[in-house]
């Protein structure tokens, strides 16, 4: 299993998208930091609050994260390399499982990195400005961790969804619109059809919980935690077993 890990690791770092991925993730949060801390009141910036909404920035990997999920299983099918893959490794359950810890240590990366970037570009501009830090708060770790487990949960759920469809198109199109288009949809209709109790089970509305601002029709950061969970272990399930049956050629 190391070596899988390994192997997954190896064939990601050692190709131009992980820099893109990384020059996205610092270009995005860096200018989300920017045109926080300057556009804000100079009587916002020492608020907790405030400084607890840059540290939320890091989150901005998550979409990043989602899409490395994606490919990290669907490039394997798009270039045939998952005929090798699975000859070195016959349980193709072991695969999956390889794939889904290399891209969990992937995506801590990207959120260490959105957290570095959120760090360099936002102190050194608020204390220029002479505002007093809430650094030693705890609040603050725990919203900086819950930015780690956000985009983990992410790039998780890219997994599932890849290896569950294995299309790298049909993944990466159908679950952008499904975020962007569906599940706005969804939370239109189901109002109309007396399903409003339902919405904060949705996929996407459980992994907006997981970054702890709540907000209307979310659930609370547990359980939202755990629906999150169970979308990823559910679709995970189906898709290990549909690369169990597949015939690989």
């Amino acid at each position: 299993m190391t070596d899988l890990i390994r192997a997954e690791l190896l064939k990601v770092r050692t190709t131009r998208a992980w820099w893109y991925y990384l020059g996205v993730i610092v270009l995005l949060t860096g200018i989300a930091v920017a045109g926080d801390t300057g556009a804000a009141e100079d009587e916002r910036r020492p608020l907790l609050e405030f400084q607890l909404g840059l540290v939320e920035a890091a989150g901005i990997a998550s979409l990043i994260a989602i899409i490395l999920g994606i490919t990290i299983v669907t490039t394997e099918f798009r270039h045939g390399t998952i005929t090798p893959a699975v000859l070195v490794e016959p349980r193709r359950e072991l695969v999956a499982v390889a794939k889904a810890v290399a891209t969990t240590i992937l995506c801590l990366a990207f959120a260490l990195v959105g957290l570095a970037v959120v760090a360099a570009v936002g102190i050194p501009w608020l204390l220029a400005l002479d505002v007093e830090l809430q650094l030693g708060e705890s609040d603050m770790a725990v919203r900086a961790a819950q930015m780690l487990l956000l985009v983990v949960l992410w790039g998780l759920l890219g997994v599932a969804i890849g290896v569950l469809v294995q299309s790298q198109v049909a993944a990466l199109v159908g679950t952008l619109v499904w975020i962007f288009l569906v599940e706005t949809l969804l939370i239109g209709i189901f109002p109309w059809l007396d399903l409003e109790g339902l919405l904060p089970y949705l996929p996407i509305q459980a992994l907006d919980a997981v970054d702890g601002t709540g907000g209307e029709n979310i659930l609370s950061y547990w359980p939202g935690v755990a629906v999150s969970l169970a979308w990823i272990a559910a679709l995970g399930a189906a898709g290990t077993e549909r690369l169990r049956r597949r015939d690989i050629t």
